[in-house]
């Protein structure tokens, strides 16, 4: 049983095998995705821990949440130790400062607003990076998230349920971003954005040097 729970609590890919967790987060913050998730956890706890996981998977760059700040950290199999992770205590007001940085992205099926059906829309029309909202099991987006959204998109089905968990919608949602930056059309914003912290990091080394 021991041997079994510290296999979920560092589940990891064989380079990494023998860093300390600081260093995992380092390196995959280095090289994240330009892209960022954020969940709405209001009544219960069904598949944050997931959509943390998913989020290392596809390596964004940050994960947001707000509502219930607790959450079982065990599905996340130890992803939470190196992924970013933020907890907005201002709820809808701190979500709102986003905008300066990220495209939002309202993910929900059942939306009386227009919505995009993922595999038509264009990544690249994006002038920003998206941040993917998810509602919660059950209930969705909430109207005060659906209003503050840039653009609503939703997965197609073929089945009689009504929607996806959000655990399963965050990870088809990310593998179809970041297959479109690995893509050749998708190419030039990874390249870019690569640039962009490059140019940050060696503007900091000059302005310590002058200093």
């Amino acid at each position: 049983m021991n041997e079994r729970w510290s296999l979920w609590q560092r589940n990891v890919i064989d380079r990494f095998k023998n860093m300390p967790d600081e260093e995992i987060k380092k390196e995959l913050q280095r090289t994240a995705h330009p892209v960022a998730v954020c969940m709405e956890q209001w009544q219960g706890d069904f598949n944050i821990s997931t959509l943390i996981r998913n989020a290392n998977a596809f390596n964004v760059e940050k994960v947001f949440y707000f509502g219930r700040r607790r959450y079982d950290r065990r599905g996340t199999v130890g992803t939470h130790n190196y992924t970013d992770i933020q907890f907005l205590d201002g709820g809808y007001d701190q979500l709102e400062t986003l905008k300066d940085q990220y495209t939002f992205v309202g993910v929900d099926n059942n939306v009386s607003q227009k919505t995009f059906k993922l595999g038509e829309f264009d990544w690249n029309t994006l002038s920003k990076p998206p941040l993917m909202i998810f509602g919660e099991e059950g209930t969705g987006l909430t109207q005060q998230a659906i209003q503050m959204c840039h653009i609503l998109i939703e997965i197609p089905q073929y089945g009689s349920v009504r929607s996806l968990n959000v655990g399963t919608s965050s990870g088809v949602l990310l593998y179809d971003y970041v297959r479109f930056l690995r893509s050749s059309k998708g190419q030039h914003i990874l390249q870019r954005e690569r640039c962009d912290e490059s140019d940050s990091a060696q503007n900091g080394s000059y302005q310590l040097t002058l200093l």
